[in-house]
Parts: C-alpha cells; structure tokens; sequence
C-alpha cells in the first residue's frame, strides 16, 4: 500500500449494521471511475451496491465474497491514477 491508497470502506447503511460480500463487480488491477458500481452486499432485508469512493486501479480486495462485513470496516483498496 502506498501513501496515496484509498481504502473502500463499508458505508453506514442507517439501521444496518452487519452485511455479507455478494460479489465484487471488478477483478483486482481493473480501472474505475469514481461512482462505478464496486460490490454488492446483503443484508437481511436487501442488497445493496457500493460504489467505487475514487477513480483508479482496484489495487486489493480484503473482503471476499459471502464474508461478513461491518460497518466502516476496509474492504478492499484503491490507488488513485
């Protein structure tokens, strides 16, 4: 991780405060742009898609898919380009 990396965080989902990775919707070293659909999550009441925080090149995904996430906890890393 260098100094510029942009972690992507779970975001609060209001009364939410546990989900599960459905699937990560990019493959690691993929380009995004800010606001790109990044990963679903699921709750028990629905899911939801996170977007990417920042343009740049996924560069990690700490997170896999079906593993249980909290809120603001790092799911994966950006780094911007």
């Amino acid at each position: 991780m260098n100094a510029d990396t942009i972690h992507i965080r779970m975001p609060d989902l209001g009364d939410v405060s546990k989900a599960v990775v459905v699937q990560w919707l990019h493959p690691i070293d993929a380009h995004l742009t800010e606001g790109d659909d990044l990963l679903e999550v699921e709750t028990e009441k629905t899911t939801f898609v996170i977007p990417a925080p920042a343009s740049g090149r996924l560069a990690a995904i700490h997170m896999p898919e079906t593993t249980a996430v909290t809120t603001g906890q790092v799911l994966g890393e950006i780094e911007p380009q």
